[in-house]
């Protein structure tokens, strides 16, 4: 990838929520979106939301394929893909889709998901067909040449490194593993060394053959584009790739049911790291808002249970904090913290009770409300952001099935009831139930 290109795991494009409650809506919503929609001949979708109000758009060309498409031994080829695109086309040298990328003002990057990879990128308006023009190019084109492969080969593997020396993401990737076993889920999106250094240039020609076809590629804008402009140019610089013959079916078959463990390790780092992590169901459950709610008020801000608990009154650790990753057909929440090797099986037993409590007492009716207000408040907050409308619509076409104005978000948050998170407390925060990782640090 392009040097200083900071390529996102994990939690793709997600934003720091700055907690400002809405109390009530405007009565004229202005946060109402729209969006189009269109099919090219070849296959591939084209969304867009245009914002007059704006001088620049966003966008992202998704590919339907992730770490979770990947064969055993093949662990970490999708990240791989979305580096080595980047080194150079059929027509441009890596240098070239730099400059001319940064000569129009744009800001391109790309991540790889569990089961996205995505381009974006920002850039003014009045650069939309030469920007169209460029990130075809860099995306369908991409020559693999094997020298090129093995230098990006050991950017990886530096890579890799460095994600051994970051406590939340090595953990992380400790307790997926728990979470999801020998399923392609379990496998951390960057790989692992030893299969990294076997990926050859034409195991990653073949894998761009086989997933970046137009059938299985959508196209997502936002900002100050029309929708015919959007089709017209997408027509122009996409439209002649063609649809493959043979359709490469995803094997998304959820993993075996999932059964607690516990994990004890020892590492040099100069805290010691706990998490606990459980599956829960996916981006498509009608639920989702749900346990987006139980997420806000179990560890998601200053607010939250866990961070009062243990941060504020107990002073057990500096950083704690729940998340939740929603993925098609099923999902983790998960529970981290960095504390004192002295002091982490205190913390381990503050969360275990701040669960119990969850199950055992009726959450109150202003804690649930504030939750709600959080989540509605960074909903339409990130309305202001291209990116997050580009991503949002690319998102609900790929993972949730179905496109959703924001003001429908808004009453389905506001639907949830007391009754509905007992229901979700209970399913998911018996702590028994919860895989946990233990990482001693030896500073």
């Amino acid at each position: 990838m392009f040097p200083n290109f900071e390529t996102i795991y994990h939690r793709p494009f997600e934003m720091k929520r700055y907690r400002n409650n809405v109390t009530q809506l405007p009565a004229h919503e202005p946060f109402t979106t729209t969006y189009k929609k269109s099919t090219l001949a070849n296959g591939i979708r084209i969304i867009s939301e245009e914002v007059p109000t704006v001088q620049s758009f966003s966008l992202g060309v998704w590919i339907d394929v992730g770490a979770r498409d990947e064969q055993p031994l093949q662990a970490g080829i999708a990240h791989f893909t979305e580096h080595a695109v980047f080194r150079g086309t059929t027509s441009r040298s890596s240098k070239q889709i730099a400059s001319q990328f940064e000569s129009l003002g744009a800001y391109i990057n790309a991540f790889t998901s569990k089961e996205q990879t995505c381009y974006y990128v920002r850039a003014l308006s009045h650069h939309f067909e030469k920007t169209v023009e460029l990130v075809a190019d860099v995306t369908m084109n991409p020559a693999f040449r094997a020298e090129d492969i093995r230098k990006e080969r050991n950017v990886i593997l530096e890579e890799i490194k460095s994600y051994d020396d970051e406590p939340e993401e090595f953990i992380l990737d400790i307790g997926e593993k728990s979470v999801f076993g020998k399923h392609a889920l379990g496998n951390p999106i960057i790989g692992y060394a030893d299969t990294v250094k076997n990926i050859t240039a034409t195991q990653l020609h073949d894998f761009h053959t086989s997933y970046y076809t137009p059938d299985n590629i959508v196209i997502a804008i936002a900002g100050n584009i029309s929708h015919s402009n959007a089709v017209a140019m997408v027509e122009r610089y996409f439209g002649k790739y063609k649809r493959r013959r043979k359709v490469v079916q995803h094997k998304r078959t959820l993993p075996r049911m999932f059964t607690p463990k516990h994990i004890e390790t020892e590492r040099t780092f100069q805290q010691s790291h706990l998490l606990l992590i459980r599956r829960t169901f996916g981006a498509q459950s009608k639920q989702r808002y749900a346990l987006s709610l139980l997420n806000t008020i179990l560890g998601d801000g200053m607010s939250s249970r866990l961070h009062q608990r243990i941060r504020e009154k107990s002073a057990s650790a500096y950083t704690v904090y729940s998340s939740l990753q929603l993925l098609t057909d099923c999902g983790i929440l998960s529970i981290y913290a960095g504390t004192e090797t002295a002091t982490l099986q205190r913390t381990e037993t503050l969360i275990a009770a701040e669960l119990q409590k969850l199950i055992t007492d009726t959450i109150p009716a202003r804690e649930l409300q504030r939750a709600k207000e959080q989540l509605k408040s960074s909903t339409i907050m990130a309305l202001e952001s291209m990116s997050a409308r580009m991503q949002t619509l690319a998102k609900m076409e790929m993972e949730e099935g179905a496109h959703e104005d924001v003001m429908a978000t808004i009453a389905a948050i506001d639907a949830v009831t007391l009754q509905d998170m007992k229901y979700l407390a209970e399913q998911f925060c018996t702590p028994e139930t919860w895989s946990v990782v233990k990482i001693i640090g030896k500073g």
